[in-house]
């Protein structure tokens, strides 16, 4: 009779040894659940911020592109108004042009003299 109760003493202290080990096992796997979904978590949100402040320069960028484009545009404007305009140096030599036959002839009228 004694061997009996000694094998289920046994068997019952293997059941709880068996217990306490897949417990065991399972709080380790908790424990390591929760600290990885902590660092995801982290991770995400620091993502997060990086991509508001990337929009925010993106936002930024997009303005300075379009004042850019505005002022290109001006300039293009005045470039093609200059360019449409008659050039001041064909008018200047014109008038260059008879005032030096004017000097001639006065030279000439005042060697007469």
């Amino acid at each position: 009779m004694d061997r009996p109760e000694r094998s289920e003493k046994d068997d019952a202290q293997k059941a709880k040894i068996i217990f306490l080990s897949l417990a065991a096992i399972i709080t380790v796997l908790l424990i390591w659940s929760l600290y990885s979904a902590n660092k995801a978590r982290s991770e995400r949100d620091a993502a997060r911020q990086d991509l508001e402040v990337m929009k925010q320069d993106n936002a930024k960028l997009e303005q300075l592109l379009k004042d850019q484009n505005q002022m290109n545009d001006e300039l293009k404007k005045k470039l093609q108004q200059c360019e449409s305009k008659p050039k001041p140096k064909a008018a200047a030599k014109k008038k260059a042009s008879p005032a030096k036959h004017k000097t001639k002839k006065k030279k000439k009228s005042s060697n007469s003299q």
